[in-house]
């Protein structure tokens, strides 16, 4: 019996400049990469997730392993916004044995040789999380899982994690990432 859902949404996924391929999913997952473990995952593309009538991704997930799909843009600058909307929901099935789930936007700062330096994550969780914020990674924590909207600046972002130098900053990985751990 599944135990864990995590689930995200995104629309309207677009970095400044037009370095994202195919942000809006219009274009199916074409510039994206697919990452699941086991059979019991979804990624899937429709118009009926929001209410207005552009292609919307989600990504769920029914036992203990990862779902994610992810893109590598190269930043020419770092003076870029992250422009998003999206609905993250991250909740246990099995209310008399609960356990976690994630549902999260990944912004994975790398270097030229694509290692990571750090991350943003952007989340809803459900009854523990197993992350914790340092000088490479900034935690936002999202707890309303309603349909939602931000724009994130990367030369500000980066002022939250000490433990980078920008100038280290070559490209960035956005992952949209939905993780349970029981089963």
């Amino acid at each position: 019996m599944p135990r864990f859902l995590s689930g995200m949404i995104i629309i309207n996924f677009a970095l400044a400049g037009n370095i994202l391929i195919n942000g809006n999913f219009e274009d199916s997952l074409k510039g994206w990469n697919p990452y699941a473990q086991g059979e019991t995952y979804t990624i899937n593309l429709d118009t009926w997730y929001d209410q207005d009538p552009d292609t919307e991704v989600y990504i769920g997930r029914l036992d203990k392993l990862i779902t994610a799909v992810y893109q590598t843009c190269n930043t020419p600058v770092l003076d870029l916004d992250f422009i998003f909307s999206a609905r993250l929901v991250a909740r246990s099935l099995d209310s008399l044995h609960p356990h976690p789930a994630v549902a999260s936007i990944i912004l994975s700062y790398l270097n030229i040789d694509e290692e990571v330096l750090g991350e943003t994550r952007i989340f809803n969780y459900a009854e523990s999380l197993y992350w914790f914020p340092s000088p490479k990674l900034h935690l936002i924590e999202i707890s309303d899982t309603n349909w939602f909207s931000d724009t994130i600046n990367i030369i500000d972002e980066l002022q939250n994690l000490p433990g980078i130098e920008p100038l280290d900053v070559k490209k960035i990985r956005i992952i949209l990432y939905g993780i349970s751990y029981g089963c």
